[in-house]
């Protein structure tokens, strides 16, 4: 029986866009942090969960 265990570097949980048809870390695991390459820094595309509009406010804008 394992009663504690330390990570030896960070892992990310990563979530898809499709909430039922997302291979993201429910279907492959979490991701370490050693794999991640890039930063977000733009918010390319927004649509409306509920009417699936495009939100143009949101279209283009920066991640701060």
């Amino acid at each position: 029986i394992i009663h504690q265990y330390q990570f030896k570097e960070n892992y990310y949980f990563v979530s898809g866009d499709k909430l039922e048809n997302s291979q993201d870390s429910r279907y492959w695991g979490l991701l370490p942090e050693s794999f991640i390459v890039g930063k977000a820094t733009t918010i390319w595309n927004s649509k409306n969960p509920l009417t699936g509009k495009i939100r143009w406010d949101r279209v283009l804008k920066r991640i701060k």
